[in-house]
């Protein structure tokens, strides 16, 4: 009976040429089966179903999927057209992870993320975990492992399990999948492993900031914008949360966090472009020419499904840079004018900044005024003179002539005058001499702008002279020149072999700590060990790693721990050598 019962109900499945029409029809068989067989599910079927077709397997995944945990749902593809067995080897998911960031894409974050539900700094490291589930056996703490440890396996389990209980969960399955197929078959612009494994230490200095804000006309803040920014650009770059930036602070903060949220406000086209700027000087500075600062997946993948966020390309954008300008709390009305959600709205800002606002006619007057004056003062001779002729900089034409670096700027536009690039000014302004910069900074205790000065450059222009040379800076509000000379002496002691190291803040506290970790079989096991966050320790080594000129540690893979390279036990005696002195 239960024979015919069987045969009666695969010929109802073999009709419908559509797999999950099947996996409908399947689906009474195996939850009778499940009464005889105490369990039916993915990893069973070859027991009671060898030799299945491809199609055939397919067909009883769509049959389970119901009845899977959200995870196995992603596991198995049971969203895509034809489900199929979990089959990616861990090369292919080491290839995939590369091409994924900590922090999800922010366009599919707002498609992706139900309303009031989870807030997307949550949700955003979770999804990009979840793409590596996708057709592997991964586990969700290996996952989250892959992509710097910003979430863990409980995090992923649970938000995924808040998803499945939405009504769009069938359709944000299907987006996942389809994105996991695309990053498969498609090389991305981006190698976001080695972006997290980079030192952002230096990223945005405080010399750089300012003199952005003062080519933008954008006001600098009292520090907290500084450093928002900052670890805003440090996301743009690495695709890590903000909150791990290594050492700017406060990332964590409830009262730092809601005021990183308005940075998508003060953002004018010209301060983004600038910044923008400052990124591609990052990364170039570390050997990476051929990556653009940001990209994402293309959005057409989410075409034809029912996803619980709003389209961002379809706010209106003069309309919301109408509205931004207005109000008090300017992202949550515009939310609620535009019928979008707080997170669209501050990512069509971070794409299509706002202008900065119009002056009032009597700003507008008075502006004109002082470039009338200007012009007088400032002929174009004089101008030409001071600028190309005498190589001054418009900070030190500002301070002579009494007019603002804006002022003057506008001036060489109008003047026809071609304006140095300022990141690269220092290679046009002569050459600093490491042994006059020790003497006179160090010694001699003159500031970098006195110094800068009698160059004829900029501060921001000799600062970067003191980094090339390994020169300690010594840090705004007064550090001590004492610890300067110690470093400096402590670098003419060391071995050789360490000297390039020894240049900035903090090396001899990074070289022990890699001294300390290389006994460890991972370098996670060791910031564990050593009771440090891994995005303390990793930048800290790709430093030192950087400045030695070679590789020290290899890194642990599966089933093989981390071993040492033949540089790094001659680091290693030095090292012990030196902490013995």
């Amino acid at each position: 009976m239960s024979t015919a019962v069987a045969a009666t109900i695969a010929l109802r499945v073999l009709e419908h040429p559509d797999v999950h029409a099947a996996g409908e029809v399947m689906r009474g068989m195996l939850e009778a089966m499940r009464e005889e067989l105490w369990q039916v599910s993915p990893t069973s079927i070859d027991s009671w179903g060898r030799g299945l077709s491809p199609v055939l397997n397919a067909v009883h995944l769509a049959a389970l999927a119901p009845s899977l945990r959200p995870s196995e749902q992603l596991r198995f593809r049971t969203a895509s057209a034809m489900p199929s067995r979990a089959n990616l080897t861990d090369t292919e998911v080491t290839r995939r992870a590369r091409k994924i960031p900590s922090m999800f894409w922010p366009s599919w974050v707002v498609r992706l993320a139900p309303p009031d539900s989870v807030y997307p700094r949550f949700l955003a490291p979770v999804l990009a975990s979840s793409l590596l589930l996708i057709g592997s056996r991964t586990s969700l703490a290996a996952a989250a492992r892959s992509l710097g440890e910003v979430t863990d396996g409980i995090d992923i389990s649970r938000i995924l399990q808040m998803l499945d209980d939405r009504p769009h969960w069938p359709n944000t399955t299907a987006a996942l999948v389809r994105l996991a197929g695309y990053l498969d078959a498609h090389d991305v612009p981006i190698d976001y492993q080695r972006r997290r494994r980079l030192d952002y230490t230096d990223l945005l200095p405080h010399e750089c900031w300012s003199e952005i804000c003062q080519r933008t006309g954008s006001p600098p803040g009292h520090g907290r914008r500084e450093k928002i920014v900052r670890c805003w650009l440090f996301q743009r770059i690495s695709g890590l949360p903000a909150g791990t930036a290594q050492g700017f602070g406060s990332g964590g903060e409830a009262p730092f966090r809601a005021e990183a949220a308005r940075v998508a406000i003060f953002k004018t086209p010209e301060l983004a472009a600038e910044l923008d700027r400052a990124a591609r000087d990052f990364l170039a500075d570390r050997g990476i020419h051929d990556e653009p600062v940001t990209w994402q997946p293309p959005t057409a993948l989410l075409d034809e499904l029912d996803l619980p966020g709003p389209d961002p390309a379809r706010i209106d954008v003069p309309h919301l840079h109408s509205i931004v300008r207005q109000r008090k709390n300017p992202v949550q009305y515009a939310a609620e004018v535009l019928g979008a959600t707080v997170e669209a709205i501050r990512y069509v800002l971070d794409e299509y900044p706002a202008p900065a606002p119009s002056p009032t006619k009597s700003a507008a007057r008075a502006t004109g005024q002082i470039r009338r004056k200007a012009r007088q003062d400032v002929p174009r001779e004089t101008f030409v003179r001071l600028y190309l002729d005498e190589h001054q900089s418009l900070n030190q034409i500002a301070a002579l002539t009494g007019f603002s670096r804006s002022v003057l700027t506008a001036l060489a536009h109008e003047y026809e005058v071609p304006l140095r690039d300022g990141p690269q000014d220092y290679k046009r302004c002569g050459t600093v001499e490491r042994d006059w910069l020790i003497e006179q900074y160090v010694h001699r205790h003159r500031t970098l702008s006195d110094l800068a000065t009698e160059k004829g450059m900029s501060t921001a222009n000799m600062a970067r002279w003191a980094k090339t040379h390994n020169v300690p800076l010594r840090s705004r509000g007064g550090a001590s020149h004492s610890q300067a000379l110690r470093a400096i002496d402590q670098a003419s002691r060391a071995p050789r072999i360490l000297r390039p190291a020894l240049g900035g803040q903090g090396a001899s506290e990074r070289l022990s700590r890699f001294a300390a970790a290389s006994a460890y079989p991972s370098l996670g096991a060791a910031a564990t060990g050593l009771g440090l966050n891994t995005f303390t320790l990793i930048p800290q080594i790709n430093r030192i790693e950087r400045e030695l000129g070679g590789p020290l540690l290899i890194r642990a893979e599966r089933g093989r721990p981390m071993a040492l390279t033949p540089l790094d036990r001659m680091v290693l005696r030095a090292v012990r050598s030196l902490e013995r002195e």
